[in-house]
């Protein structure tokens, strides 16, 4: 599992990711990078469920330019979803693959955003049991264009209790802060009974020039082989320790 979350402003798109993956239940790696530049386009790929697909896809999506590419993404993708699961997941996955890059004709941002799941997945089945406690909705069952992203999606309640602001002006609002805070509600959720959202966070920002990348969050808590357990947050407390600190745009 991973937690991916994003937005669409005039001039960038925005993702920030966690670097946790966990390996016959047992955490492997908290410093992933899980997203990956597309060669020579401003554009990335990134996805959750098996930690390495995102990466292993990279190198094999046909396009010469980004809208080349997602007018036969949905295709490039399943087939590479199919693939992967039957190769390296004894045909059993689940995964949600995003896109985000520079339009060249219309010169401008944008995310895609595609779930995927094999026939008959065990996977899939229990993330429908964990829905309660780790809601996983299907946000985009065919590719779909966002304008902001959060998977796994908080509940409305648990955005309210951590008081954070889904009406927010996104042309306004640090990428880094305001992507970190839904990071950590994601943080503190369960799914099959461990916390898998952690380790660190890096924001990934796409313009028409450039694709950069940094780390603007670290959980030192959070270490290979050791369960990971978030520490209890005063969600008061954390906004006003952050109100006169945001990151660098």
């Amino acid at each position: 599992m991973s937690a991916i979350n994003g937005f669409v402003r005039s001039n960038a798109a925005f993702l920030l990711t966690d670097g946790l993956s966990y390996l016959e239940g047992i955490p492997a790696d908290v410093n992933l990078n899980k997203v990956h530049r597309l060669h020579r386009l401003n554009a990335v790929v990134t996805a959750t469920g098996p930690a390495r697909f995102g990466e292993w896809m990279t190198g094999r999506l046909a396009y010469k330019s980004f809208d080349d590419l997602i007018e036969t993404a949905e295709l490039q993708i399943t087939l590479h979803f199919q693939r992967y699961a039957r190769e390296f997941c004894n045909g059993d996955a689940v995964s949600c693959v995003v896109l985000a890059g520079w339009h060249e004709k219309e010169d401008r941002p944008a995310i895609y955003s595609i779930e995927l799941e094999t026939v008959g997945s065990p996977q899939a089945l229990l993330v429908k049991q964990n829905a309660g406690e780790f809601e996983e909705k299907h946000v985009a069952a065919s590719l779909t264009e966002l304008s902001i992203i959060a998977m796994p999606p908080p509940s409305r309640e648990e955005f309210q209790e951590a008081g954070f602001d889904l009406i927010a002006d996104v042309e306004k609002v640090d990428p880094g802060s305001y992507l970190v805070h839904c990071m950590e509600i994601q943080r503190r959720k369960r799914f099959d009974g461990r916390h898998v959202v952690g380790g660190h966070a890096i924001l990934t920002t796409i313009t028409a020039s450039d694709v950069t990348q940094r780390v603007v969050h670290v959980w030192p808590e959070d270490q290979p082989r050791r369960r990971i357990e978030p520490a209890q947050i005063d969600w008061s407390a954390w906004r006003a320790a952050r109100a006169g600190a945001s990151l660098p745009r």
